[in-house]
């Protein structure tokens, strides 16, 4: 009895050890409803047609940004996730991300770069807030960026534009910000053969306990 008892046990630790970890939201933001309360929009940025950047076009000389606040004490792990869509002068205006735990930015040390290759490129603009690195150009896509170092602390997060005094264009637009965890969770069929194990247990149990008592020392 007590080698099944190990054996059972064996296999539901194993079910939980092979069990694929889930992704839990704790934040998303379709811009559908304005922006929340740890949510700011700056320069010619504003939320229009469930986005959030320009309504219109950007304009010369323009710094602008959308920067959220969260809070990611208590986890592990987190990732960003956005669509954006942008047409700027190539290699002179664009976009980046920015993450700090002080709200104050510096394109120099925390500039986050996507997980994805191929999304930031040079910039020649020379841009004190920007920086050399962004999306230019005309573009679209989904780009998510990796924030464990920030896991357990609180994030500023600015998605920030600048464009330098040469031409002006349609600019950028966000949708669907999300942060995510992922967390290990047990789906269905993991949780079934638990409790069939834990059931074979029991079972066991139970006429161990009937054979001891026909069968008195």
């Amino acid at each position: 009895m007590r080698s099944s008892l190990v054996l059972t046990t064996t296999i539901c630790a194993a079910a939980l050890a092979a069990t694929p970890a889930s992704a839990a939201v704790i934040f998303k933001q379709t811009f559908d409803n304005g922006l929340g309360a740890n949510e700011s929009v700056s320069g010619n940025f504003s939320v229009a047609d469930g986005k959030v950047g320009h309504a219109t076009h950007y304009d010369n000389g323009e710094y602008s940004y959308y920067q959220i606040a969260l809070d990611l004490t208590g986890l592990t792990n987190a990732v960003l996730s956005f669509d954006y869509g942008i047409d700027s002068e190539m290699y002179f205006d664009g976009f980046n991300v920015l993450g700090s735990t002080d709200a104050i930015f510096n394109a120099a040390t925390d500039l986050l770069t996507p997980n994805e290759s191929g999304v930031y490129g040079k910039l020649n603009g020379g841009f004190v807030r920007l920086g050399d690195t962004g999306v230019s150009g005309k573009q679209a896509g989904v780009a998510t960026i990796d924030l464990s170092q920030f896991a357990g602390q609180t994030l500023n997060l600015r998605f920030q534009f600048q464009a330098d005094r040469f031409a002006f264009k349609p600019g950028v637009q966000f949708d669907n910000v999300t942060v995510s965890t992922l967390s290990a969770v047990p789906e269905p069929a993991t949780w079934a053969m638990m409790i069939l194990g834990f059931g074979a247990v029991g079972t066991m149990v139970r006429t161990s306990r009937r054979r001891c008592a026909f069968n008195p020392a």
